[in-house]
């Protein structure tokens, strides 16, 4: 008997993310660079799960710098839903959350 299941919360990161987190870190790319290889680990994220038809979708927590110490209160909650709608845009959780 199956167990249904949904994946919530961290996903392994893509390998050039992984990479782009230890460039940052070094000073080899720039924030700019290192939040567009996070966009697209979240759309890459969320085709996945799209692709299983998964009922939930998160961004695997992508973008966040750390899997176990991200909380982050430095910015209100209008501006993260800001940030996921900018980083979803192009993908069909997008199309869908348009058309509610």
């Amino acid at each position: 008997m199956p167990i249904p299941t949904e994946p919530i919360g961290s996903i392994p990161r893509p390998p050039d993310l992984v990479a782009g987190l230890q460039q940052f870190a070094a000073g080899r790319i720039s924030s700019e660079q290192l939040a567009r290889l996070q966009d697209a680990a979240i759309r890459h994220t969320i085709r996945r799960f799209e692709a299983t038809e998964s009922p939930v979708i998160t961004d695997g927590e992508q973008a966040k710098p750390s899997f176990a110490t991200y909380h982050d209160t430095s910015t209100s909650r209008d501006t993260a839903f800001a940030k996921i709608r900018s980083r979803v845009a192009g993908t069909a959780l997008a199309a869908r959350a348009l058309q509610t």
